[in-house]
This record gives structure tokens, C-alpha cells and sequence, in this order.
């Protein structure tokens, strides 16, 4: 009967180990996982990427259209129009960064949920608050500037998080990636 033991304990161990992996699929994120996190994290990158753009596009056909009034009135009807489909999208994209970080706010932990909450009151407007004069150019361009920077905040607290960074036990990795930023300084 000895012999039968360990068989039968192997056999139980099998059953029991294909019996967890059904439920835990390969490729299959879960919620909380490094790959969730990845995931709502590149949405919201791409939808903030995407309310910039349509920002700055709203910011200048609005300007040309504001500045067009007195001119001929077909010319300032299609500036119209096209202001407005720029402020539809913009409006879009908004959605779309709300929708992003109540993704990153169900499954990031609070330094990164801090940082892109910044970034989101960090996107700049094109006019003052409790205002509608728009913005000069050079104080719009200033503000998207500063933008960039607290989007790169929230990029390192993202690594960190997603642990991309190298190890203090990696030091070969490290070698590697001073070098490389030493090479891409040069060029």
C-alpha cells in the first residue's frame, strides 16, 4: 500500500493544479494586475495625448475664426463651422480622459492616482478661468510646456510602479541604460 501513496498524492496535486489553472487564463488580465495597470495607463496617456491635440487645434480655429468677423462672410461662416467640429472633438476627448482615469482610479495605487489626477488639472485652457477671453498664444504655449512636464511625472510614477525601472541588483542593465542616454545625448 506504501507504493500507492505518493501516486496518489501526485495524482490529487495534478487534478487540484489543473483544476486552478482553468480559472486563471494566460494572457487574461486581472483586475489589479500589472497588466490592468498597464493597460488603463496607456488610455489615459492616449487620451490625454488626444485632448491636447484637439485642444490646441480648438485654440487656433477659434483665433482664426475670431480674427476672420470682418472679413467675408463666407470665409468666416467655414472658419465657424470648422471652430465648432474642433470644439465637438475637444469635447470628445475629454470625455475620454474622464473615462481613462476612473480606470486608473480602480486599480492604481494612490502616488500614481495622485500624479495623473495632476496631469488631468495640469491640461491647460485656452482662456483664464471664470473667463472667456481666450489665452495669448505665448502663455498657451507656456502652459502646455508645463504640462509636458507633469505628464512626465506621472510617466516615472507609472515606471516605478510597473517596476520598468532596473533593480539595484541589476547592475548590468543599468550599465546599459546610462549608456544609452549617454549615446542619445551626443547625437
Amino acid at each position: 500500500m506504501e507504493p500507492l501513496a505518493p501516486a496518489a498524492v501526485r495524482a490529487a496535486s495534478m487534478v487540484t493544479k489543473a483544476a486552478l489553472n482553468r480559472y486563471r487564463p494566460v494572457g487574461v488580465a486581472r483586475v489589479g494586475s500589472a497588466e490592468d495597470r498597464a493597460q488603463s495607463y496607456r488610455r489615459f496617456l492616449d487620451a490625454i495625448a488626444h485632448v491636447i491635440d484637439t485642444q490646441i487645434l480648438y485654440f487656433y480655429r477659434r483665433r482664426d475664426a475670431e480674427a476672420a468677423q470682418s472679413r467675408r462672410r463666407r470665409l468666416h461662416a467655414r472658419l465657424v463651422e470648422l471652430r465648432d467640429e474642433a470644439w465637438r472633438n475637444h469635447t470628445q476627448a475629454q470625455h475620454e480622459v474622464h473615462a481613462a482615469l476612473l480606470g486608473i482610479r480602480l486599480c492604481a495605487p494612490a502616488p500614481v492616482l495622485a500624479s495623473a489626477e495632476d496631469l488631468v488639472d495640469a491640461v491647460p485652457r485656452f482662456y483664464p478661468r471664470d473667463t472667456w477671453n481666450t489665452l495669448p498664444e505665448d502663455d498657451f504655449l507656456t502652459a502646455h510646456d508645463q504640462c509636458s512636464e507633469v505628464k512626465s511625472t506621472f510617466l516615472d510614477a507609472a515606471r516605478r510602479d510597473l517596476a520598468y525601472n532596473p533593480r539595484f541588483w541589476q547592475l548590468l542593465r543599468k550599465y546599459r541604460e546610462r549608456k544609452y542616454r549617454e549615446q542619445a545625448g551626443r547625437l
